[in-house]
């Protein structure tokens, strides 16, 4: 089973449609961030909007991460072990919450 994250880029100011352009990082930033997971045994989808995606066994994300998947309080995952030009320009590295409806969820 594979599962996948989103690599999320900082930006500068609140992302809208208006201002997407202005809040890119640099491309050198968005390479070598997906180089690095490339090279880190991720599967790396393509660069959209403010992020990219990575899949992988979960045993990749908890030996890479340095973490129980079980034991994470949030969807995100901790940045302390991306090289710091990396992890300068990285807001988060998360899952998706389940959605919030269907036979687990809270909806009507």
């Amino acid at each position: 089973m594979e599962i996948s994250a989103q690599v999320v880029f900082r930006a500068k100011e609140p992302i809208t449609a208006a201002n997407l352009a202005a809040n890119q990082p640099p491309p050198e930033a968005v390479e070598a961030a997906r180089k690095l997971f490339r090279e880190a045994g991720f599967q790396v989808g393509p660069y959209v909007g403010i992020s990219f995606s990575i899949s992988g066994p979960p045993s990749l994300f908890e030996s890479f991460f340095g973490t129980r998947l079980d034991k994470l309080k949030s969807y995100e995952l901790p940045l302390r072990v991306l090289p710091k030009e990396v992890a300068d320009r990285i807001e988060a590295v998360t899952f998706t919450p389940p959605p919030a409806f269907g036979p687990s969820g809270s909806g009507p």
